[in-house]
């Protein structure tokens, strides 16, 4: 499973380059994605936003790592 870890990045980092390193993703057939978010419920709002306008599915189900997000195309 392809991995983006996104520990050591400020929000708006997050908010300004994750888009483009879905669309790389979804283009190069990477998917599932693990996104290690870490703690943060504010670097997770980020990411499930950031998925949701994208058109990305999040699989809350299959995820048993509350530090990360899975993520389908």
């Amino acid at each position: 499973m392809t991995e983006i870890d996104l520990h050591g990045f400020k929000h708006d980092e997050v908010e300004d380059k994750l888009p483009n390193l879905l669309i790389l993703h979804y283009n190069m057939n990477n998917f599932p994605i693990r996104i290690i978010t870490g703690k943060s419920e504010k670097m997770k709002q980020i990411v499930r936003e950031t998925c949701e306008v994208q058109g990305f599915t999040i699989d809350d189900f299959w995820n048993d790592n509350p530090g990360a997000i899975i993520l389908r195309s």
